[in-house]
């Protein structure tokens, strides 16, 4: 007798590590503002994730920051060799944390996202929300960062919620 086994997919984060060498990218870039705030997600231990958001200019991350809860987040200036190095020791060999940057390393993150946690999300409708299914149009769901916060937007045909990610995949 012989059993077909289907692959597990393995949780997925769509975001791209933090490296020296995207630290040199970003100056170079001229995105030297960083918003490093704490990052949850299935895989990285709690407390040891985070992730950078990009920015140009400090006004546009001090709009960031003050949507944050406190302590959630910080303003790192790349070109400031004691702030740089700061964050370097968070990438250092052997480093606990895991550091990501806002940047999608795949075009098909959307589509990767649905196939890796379409159950968590099954799970979540049934047992945390009133959201009711239709039938003929099925569930929907849409994903967006804002603030470095991954949002999903779940869509019934007819309700429409709005939740934060990791409330789904936790």
């Amino acid at each position: 007798m012989q059993f077909c086994t289907m692959p597990l997919i393995q949780s997925y984060n769509p975001f791209e590590p933090l490296t020296v060498e995207r630290i040199q990218q970003l100056l170079l870039m001229g995105e030297p503002i960083l918003v490093v705030q704490r990052f949850q997600w299935t895989g990285i231990i709690p407390g040891a994730g985070f992730i950078a958001t990009r920015y140009r200019y400090p006004n546009d991350a001090e709009l960031h920051l003050a949507e944050l809860l406190p302590n959630e987040g910080k303003l790192v200036d790349l070109a400031q060799p004691a702030q740089r190095e700061k964050l370097l020791g968070l990438l250092a060999p052997g480093s606990t944390y895991q550091v990501y940057v806002d940047t999608l390393k795949d075009k098909n993150w959307a589509k990767l996202m649905k196939q890796a946690y379409a159950e968590d999300v099954r799970k979540f409708i049934q047992r945390k929300t009133s959201l009711k299914v239709d039938r003929d149009h099925g569930v929907d769901v849409g994903f967006h960062l804002r603030y470095g916060r991954v949002l999903a937007v779940i869509d019934t045909g007819t309700q429409q919620l709005e939740v934060p990610f990791f409330d789904i995949i936790k």
